[in-house]
């Protein structure tokens, strides 16, 4: 299932070997003697030759390799001991059982939280399972959105279309009491969610109250695609209307089906709702903004320690009809990157309230825990050049 409360934590740590090189001195003696003396003929010459240019090659590397790495600052760097020395010291005199792995994910999040940036953050093996799941629009299990009522119960409040679970047959209302014959009596959303994940294809039997009759369901894993796009015609208009909730991975193939499908009911002008989206990813906002802008037009504007780099359109886009874009203080990142583009390329009209004010780019590393951890890397400004960090933008009609 989907739950509503979406978390995601994990932890790695990043070792850096430390490279020691040892010499070893070996006192060669060659004793002498005048009743038994030894001579070298010209094939054994030449092999002490080629081993002697061998060990010079290997000799050279490693003092190479000892001078980059150790020498010139690949090494551990200053500071490290002192926090393994205190590691050791809590994990090894601390009165009470140290569960290592958390202190270690507290230190990578301490490092994190150092920065004082609202938007680098460390996400947990759940949270980062539950962002990428978001992020790339689709995930293996049943289809369904879960929540928990006021008696502490697992229960469905919608269910996907052409979902595993609406083939199985369950109905919003349904309690979830059993996942694969375990009670899920004390359990939070987001651990019956994992329960009912699986391989696509597998089988789980769900137990189910529905009006006071249990029920036993059986669910066969699938894939199930988080739609991110809705859309209508306005009634008695010729105005089309799409709603994105968020930038994922697939929500530009979902804007285009859109887009097409409006086309051809005869729309001539289409409203853009990003009203409450946080965002997403930029490259899915890119390619939507690209639909509506001829080739070699300034999406946005990219700084990189100073450096500013204008991220341009490819070619010309498919769409050429007039866009309003519905905006508000919880429309941020990639919803922005869009408003934006539109508004200074083809005069898109912006309404609503002004925007979050989220102009930075956050890159993200996985670790071998399946955590990850978030940071920020860039600051964006619109085509024309307008700060949007901290600052948002402001609508041309507000309401």
């Amino acid at each position: 299932g989907k739950s509503t409360n979406r978390i995601k934590k994990v932890k790695d740590v990043k070792k850096k070997d430390v490279v020691e090189e040892k010499e070893i001195k070996e006192e060669v003696k060659l004793e002498k003697s005048n009743s038994n003396s030894t001579s070298f003929n010209l094939i054994e010459v030449i092999i002490i030759m080629v081993i002697t240019a061998v060990f010079g090659v290997l000799i050279g590397s490693c003092v190479t390799y000892f001078k980059d790495n150790v020498v010139e600052g690949n090494s551990v760097p200053e500071g490290f001991e002192e926090f393994f020395s205190v590691y050791n010291e809590l994990t090894g005199s601390y009165y009470n059982d140290v569960d290592t792995d958390k202190m270690i994910e507290a230190g990578i999040e301490g490092m994190v939280n150092y920065l004082g940036d609202p938007f680098s953050s460390y996400l947990d093996f759940e949270e980062t399972n539950a962002l990428n799941e978001e992020l790339e629009g689709e995930f293996v299990g049943m289809g369904a959105t879960v929540s928990m009522n006021d008696a502490g119960q697992i229960y469905i409040v919608d269910l996907f279309s052409d979902s595993p679970a609406v083939r199985a047959g369950f109905l919003i209302g349904d309690v979830i009491l059993e996942v694969g014959g375990v009670s899920t009596a004390g359990k939070t959303t987001q651990q019956v969610s994992y329960e009912i994940r699986g391989p696509e294809g597998t089988k789980v039997d769900i137990k189910v109250l529905r009006n006071n009759e249990e029920l036993v369901l059986t669910l066969t894993r699938g894939k199930v695609v988080i739609p991110s796009v809705t859309y209508k015609v306005i009634d008695s208009t010729n105005i089309g209307y799409i709603d994105i909730s968020v930038f994922a991975a697939n929500t530009p193939s979902q804007f285009e089906v859109a887009m097409d499908d409006l086309l051809n009911k005869g729309v001539k002008s289409v409203i853009i709702d990003v009203r409450g989206n946080s965002g997403g990813y930029l490259s899915s906002a890119e390619r939507i903004a690209s639909m509506f802008l001829k080739k070699n037009k300034t999406i946005y504007q990219l700084d990189t320690k100073g450096l500013i780099e204008n991220v341009k359109t490819k070619e010309d886009g498919k769409y050429d009809l007039p866009v309003a874009v519905l905006i508000d203080n919880g429309s941020a990142s990639a919803s922005e990157i869009l408003a934006g583009a539109l508004n200074d390329n083809i005069d898109a009209v912006l309404v609503g309230m002004k925007t979050f004010g989220k102009g930075t780019v956050q890159k993200t590393k996985t670790l071998s825990s399946g955590a990850m951890i978030k940071y920020t890397i860039q600051e964006w400004y619109t085509p024309n050049g307008n700060k949007v960090n901290g600052v948002g933008i402001e609508p041309d009609y507000t309401i």
